[in-house]
């Protein structure tokens, strides 16, 4: 009798995390840790920015380097821990879980959607004012496949 979990080929993620790997923009220096984001119309990934024209896929677990020093992101999305913003009317509440909130930075989030970037659904805000928040890359996803 074959045990499907203890199977090498099979890969069980409770959850539900989704693996992607993109291209890195020129000049862009994304690392190991970083949010990733990638841009709509070239598809190539660069670290999370307050910028229209992007859309979150999650955080970089690995960079590779090909034969020729292109490098690309591996990265997953799911649940992160993000700072929330600075100024006092884009501050992410309690009163504000469920809703969607967009990068502020690189390591950031806010409410303020002008001109930004969708990182995901806040799940939660914690005593010391970060945000939990879901990132998923299929959910509502405005790249083209």
């Amino acid at each position: 009798m074959e045990r499907p979990l203890r199977n090498e080929q099979f890969l069980l993620n409770l959850l539900g995390q989704k693996v992607s790997i993109f291209p890195i923009a020129k000049g862009e220096t994304v690392e190991k840790g970083d949010l990733v984001v990638v841009n709509t119309r070239t598809l190539q990934a660069s670290k999370a920015k307050k910028e229209g024209g992007y859309y979150a896929i999650g955080c970089a677990v690995r960079i590779v380097t090909d034969e020729h020093g292109a490098k690309s992101a591996i990265c997953k999305d799911g649940i992160y821990i993000i700072n929330n913003a600075e100024l006092p009317e884009h501050k992410i509440l309690d009163t504000d879980i469920g809703r969607i909130c967009y990068f502020n930075g690189n390591n950031s989030v806010t409410l303020d959607n002008i001109n930004t970037t969708k990182a995901g659904e806040v799940l939660s805000v914690g005593e010391d004012g970060r945000v939990l928040v879901k990132i998923s890359i299929s959910e509502g996803s405005e790249l083209e496949w």
